[in-house]
């Protein structure tokens, strides 16, 4: 039996947080999803578990999201970083992904199949021979 992956879903909306919740679920049942509606809840869960992706707005309250990317990636480097937010411009994405993220989607944006290519590929390399 394979193992069950976890995921950490860090978005200060929680509707967004249970919706993203149910879609990673029903597409990928084996998944184990925790949410966090800010930054230091998130530092709680990483000191705990290291989650294999983490869902990301880089909208926190309190927090630049972008440079928490590397506190993440200091705390969790195997962690995969999927970034969903409103902030949709290319400063964002290029920051995000220089420091650590590994995939970047508009909110608005990332409905339907990018946004279950983006769990599925993330969940799935993950730990991948």
């Amino acid at each position: 039996m394979a193992a069950r992956k976890r995921a950490l879903i860090i978005d200060p909306s929680s509707i967004f947080r249970h919706t993203l919740k149910e879609v990673i679920q029903t597409s990928e049942p084996h998944v184990d999803v925790t949410e966090s509606p800010n930054a230091d809840r998130a530092l709680g869960v990483l000191r705990n578990q290291s989650p294999d992706v983490v869902f990301l707005d880089i909208a926190l309250p309190r927090c630049n999201g972008i440079e928490f990317i590397k506190r993440i990636k200091s705390m969790a480097p195997d962690t995969r970083i999927v970034v969903l937010t409103s902030h949709d411009s290319t400063e964002h994405k290029e920051a995000s992904l220089k420091q650590g993220a590994d995939i970047f989607l508009s909110k608005e944006r990332a409905v339907g199949l990018h946004l279950i290519d983006a769990i599925h590929s993330t969940l799935r390399l993950h730990g991948a021979a």
